[in-house]
């Protein structure tokens, strides 16, 4: 795997995780975090990205 493509994965993973905590903790709505998930994906390109659900099943009650 390309060093590149390797840091694209790593700075996915970060955002995403910056993106679940927000969420948590109510500081984002659900449409937030689903906007924020898909410019995450979009950013950088993770590996699997196809694999992925284009929304996610997070619960409504939070936001």
């Amino acid at each position: 795997m390309e060093q590149q493509k390797i840091i694209d994965e790593l700075n996915y993973y970060r955002a995403q995780k910056i993106t679940e905590m927000l969420y948590e903790q109510g500081m984002i709505s659900f449409v937030e975090y689903d906007k924020l998930t898909e410019l995450n994906r979009e950013s950088f390109s993770p590996l699997f990205a196809d694999l992925l659900p284009k929304t996610l099943e997070k619960s409504s009650n939070q936001s």
